[in-house]
């Protein structure tokens, strides 16, 4: 019943070229939801065409230091190094399962000499031999079913999925970069506010101390003043704190020794492109999390084909060949040949439902992997909207914190210059300070924050908006496999 369910129901699918989507061909069973030809949160500009995957985004932001940055990430990264090593790996896993569609052939070369001791009557007599053995054998289990191939398919998409698994570690490393740096931009920007903001209050302790000694001030006005700097001071080493952390943390990333070296540039940068209007959503065919979970459903297809030629006969031959002689030097003489050539046909009869119950969990298997799939569409679907819906809300409360930040400036210097001309008193003074550095703080939080949910945004959908092709991505589409897990040239040699 819940297999039923789940080959029913109204999942996502990947390929939403025609507006739905739709499992590999070689699959029979199909999910369809429908998905809309543009996305529902949209932004301002003209209507862009569907890209191809792209890593160029890293330069829609105003820092010359950002591509550079990123550029020694991905060379230096211990965990894209990691997912490297592992990418590797699938791939001789790939090159291995290909290995059992051809002849296995080995080579032979043995001696060996054997002494036998006896006694006649008085007399001990001892026999020796020398036997040398040359031989050539070979070793096929002939694929009449086409279990072998689609072993071997299995590994392939496997392997593919483990290409899209590093190029999503890549897109990943690429943006927990940016992210970092524009966090390590922000702390430094903080401490500046924090710094400027003690200062401000320690010169305004120094006017109230002064106010207060002339008699001119209260010393409640004295009391609470030198509380408010005591809460900058705090403040300010809780910025150095988190500017310590910031830079370390991107170090790390860096796959630099987290020593508190990275010099922060003079501003959080700004964003040199909108976001067109209309971004259609077959930009998700480019998503390397969507397309590995692809290929890990077209390989359980694969495995749950294999799984069902197991219950087949399976053909097997055999041949060997080489000299066997006493004489080390006549290993070579035809005339001292053997050979031999056979054949096997074997037929599973009873396996205590074995074979059965394997058929059966690969079936299982392709199920949960076609729900996975299925699961990563809606999941990129959801990113990619709740990232374009925040580009306008995030926009909006920049442009309302600018304009807090500007007024509460105003506001504490009104309200400072009311005090010291006797209008007002030190309560209205400090809550206008409290405004001022709040709303400043709060401005630029709301500035990463709009770079962090741009960098969200390119994640989700797997690159940038432009429409034209890299010459990394033409590098990468050659040399990609098959959507249908045909194997390339140098897989099938291997």
């Amino acid at each position: 019943m819940m297999r039923k369910i789940v080959k029913t129901s109204a999942l996502a699918t990947v390929l939403v070229a025609s507006g739905c989507v739709t499992p590999p061909a070689n699959q029979t069973d199909k999910l369809e939801v429908k998905t809309p030809m543009a996305w529902t949160a949209t932004g301002a500009g003209e209507a862009i065409a569907a890209p191809v995957a792209d890593t160029g985004w890293v330069n829609d932001f105003d820092d010359s230091l950002l591509p550079q940055l990123v550029a020694e990430a991905i060379e230096h990264n211990y965990d894209l190094q990691a997912s490297a090593a592992r990418l590797e790996a699938a791939r001789a896993v790939a090159t291995i399962s290909g290995a059992d569609r051809f002849p296995q052939i080995s080579g032979r070369l043995a001696g060996d000499r054997r002494t036998r001791s006896g006694t006649s009557g008085f007399a001990i007599t001892s026999n020796r031999s020398d036997n040398f053995n040359l031989s050539l054998s070979m070793n096929w289990e002939v694929d009449v079913w086409g279990k072998l191939r689609a072993a071997h398919k299995a590994s392939i998409g496997d392997w593919q999925a483990a290409q899209e698994d590093y190029r999503a570690a890549r897109l990943s490393l690429a943006a927990q970069t940016a992210k970092a740096w524009f966090d390590v931009l922000e702390a430094d920007l903080q401490v500046r506010l924090a710094s400027e903001t003690l200062k401000s209050f320690e010169s305004n302790l120094s006017i109230i101390e002064q106010r207060f000694r002339s008699g001119l001030s209260k010393a409640l006005d004295v009391r609470l003043t030198r509380a408010n700097v005591a809460g900058a001071r705090s403040s300010l080493q809780f910025r150095y704190r988190q500017r310590d952390g910031s830079t370390r943390s991107m170090e790390t990333l860096l796959g630099r020794y987290p020593a508190h070296q990275v010099q922060a540039a003079t501003d959080l940068p700004a964003l040199t492109q909108g976001v067109p209007a209309g971004l259609p959503s077959d930009l998700l065919h480019r998503r390397p999390d969507i397309v590995a979970a692809e290929r890990r459903f077209a390989a359980s297809g694969m495995r749950l084909k294999e799984s069902r030629k197991n219950m087949l006969p399976s053909l097997s031959l055999t041949a060997g060949g080489g000299t066997s002689t006493d004489e080390f030097d006549e290993l070579l003489n035809t005339d001292f040949k053997v050979w031999n050539l056979g054949a096997n046909l074997a037929q599973p009869i009873f396996q205590g439902r074995r074979l059965k119950a394997n058929a059966q969990r690969f079936n299982a298997l392709r199920d949960r992997a076609l729900a996975d799939y299925a699961s990563s569409a809606l999941t990129a679907f959801r990113e990619v909207e709740t990232a374009l819906a925040a580009e306008k809300f995030l926009a909006d409360q920049e442009e309302a914190l600018q304009t807090a930040a500007e007024e509460s400036i105003e506001a504490e210097q009104l309200a400072w210059d009311a005090y010291q001309s006797g209008l007002d008193n030190i309560i209205t003074v400090l809550e206008a300070q409290r405004r001022s550095f709040d709303s400043q703080r709060q401005h630029l939080q709301i500035i990463n924050q709009r770079l962090q949910n741009r960098i969200n945004l390119y994640l989700a959908l797997g690159g940038n908006f432009n429409t034209e092709e890299t010459v990394e991505e033409k590098v990468a589409v050659a040399a990609a496999e098959p959507a249908d897990g045909t194997p390339n040239k140098q897989i099938e040699d291997g």
